[in-house]
């Protein structure tokens, strides 16, 4: 795309999360390409990132619902639009983007969206609330599965999605690169000397993410008397009283001790190269990064039978089991998920290491970061073209 251009990106709050990270990542890129990178948020602890690669963050209240404040921020965003001379205006989630797609028809700008999870759909209303993903002159679907969602409930003509996989960077995500004071730190952080294997579900705390279900899981194999194991929930604690729960529950089951709550855990690529497996067992995720970062670091995967969790790891029976990069679960199945757990320990060292190996491999051709932001830069050169053509 040419240089000099001003893009504007908006999203709830810049936390730590797929969609979080995706914007950080593209406005570094279009930092890097010469353009300017503007991103509206609530804020969050990855504004610093923001700034760090030159690109600017304006705060504003786009994670609410309230209809009067949609239509403040609609004007908000049509006036930075006009004062900033920005190009193309990308919106990241559904409130934002009811606000964002109203300044861009204000502006007679291109609107883009990446349409990042399954939300659930609820009667009309409720589609309708979420249609406005898919009203943009390009939607920016982050999986294959996500692709066909948007067809099938939008209708969205073929020619207006594009299908960008989320990502990540083989420059921070390298085994070799992670030294012995980061294995030390990271293990002294995690209370997870090595003596145990150590299991890791990285998202936020709360029930989509479906850490009760390895909670289950753990207290299932207790009861069958398996060795003690480390099970670090790493991220945001986005429901406490979930948290409370969870924990309830283990010390209802009698595996406390085996719970770690880190929050966000700042050295993920250290993180797991301590892991033995690697779980990604939700619902509704539109593509998990964590299961991208983890297979890319050697890490097994025991993921849940959603379309994200196939397209992201090798499973059978898409694969041989000599082909796979991990187990697949149903999801919500506790029982699935221990035996899923039992097996993988019960594999040779030899045997991990060459499912990681599959998984590394897998990640490394097909999710990379170069392959992120060129698409996107490519999308946003096709809208401004097909606009300039009308």
């Amino acid at each position: 795309m040419p240089e000099g251009l001003t893009i504007l990106q908006v999203i709830p709050r810049m936390r730590a999360g797929g969609a979080e990270l995706g914007c950080l990542q593209i406005a570094e890129a279009l930092v890097k390409a010469g353009n300017r990178a503007i991103v509206v948020s609530q804020g969050g602890q990855l504004v610093e990132g923001l700034r760090a690669v030159g690109a600017e963050h304006i705060e504003m209240p786009v994670a609410t619902k309230n209809p009067v404040t949609l239509a403040l921020n609609a004007r908000r965003l049509a006036h930075l639009i006009r004062s900033r001379n920005v190009a193309i205006i990308h919106a990241r989630s559904r409130a934002p983007a009811w606000s964002a797609l109203a300044a861009a028809r204000r502006a007679k700008i291109p609107f883009v969206t990446t349409y990042h999870s399954e939300y659930s759909e609820r009667g009309k209303l409720k589609n309708l609330y979420n249609s406005v993903m898919a009203r943009s002159d390009t939607v920016i679907a982050v999986s294959d599965y996500m692709a066909h969602l948007i067809r099938t409930r939008y209708h969205t003509p073929e020619q207006r999605i594009a299908i960008i996989h989320r990502a990540f960077d083989p420059a921070k995500f390298e085994p070799a690169a992670v030294t012995a004071e980061r294995i030390a730190a990271v293990r002294k952080d995690l209370n997870a000397d090595g003596s145990k294997p150590v299991l890791l579900l990285a998202g936020r705390i709360t029930p989509r993410k479906a850490q009760q279900y390895l909670v289950y899981a753990l207290g299932l194999l207790k009861q069958r008397g398996a060795a003690d194991v480390v099970c670090v929930l790493a991220g945001e604690i986005e429901k406490p009283e979930f948290k409370a729960q969870l924990e309830a529950q283990a010390a209802k089951l009698g595996v406390a001790e085996a719970l770690r709550f880190p929050g966000h855990v700042k050295d993920m690529a250290a993180a797991y190269a301590i892991t033995d497996i690697s779980l990604n067992i939700s619902e509704q995720e539109g593509l998990p990064r964590v299961a991208i970062e983890a297979q890319a670091m050697g890490v097994p995967m025991i993921v849940s039978d959603t379309g994200p969790g196939r397209e992201v790891a090798l499973t059978a029976p898409d694969v041989t089991l000599e082909n796979a990069s991990g187990l697949r679960v149903p999801y919500a199945d506790a029982k699935a998920t221990a035996d899923a757990i039992a097996t993988m320990l019960s594999w040779t060292p030899a045997e991990r290491k060459a499912c990681g190996a599959r998984g590394a491999a897998h990640v490394r051709s097909r999710f990379t970061l170069e392959q992120l932001t060129r698409k996107t830069l490519a999308v946003y050169d096709t809208v401004l073209a097909r606009r300039r053509a009308q």
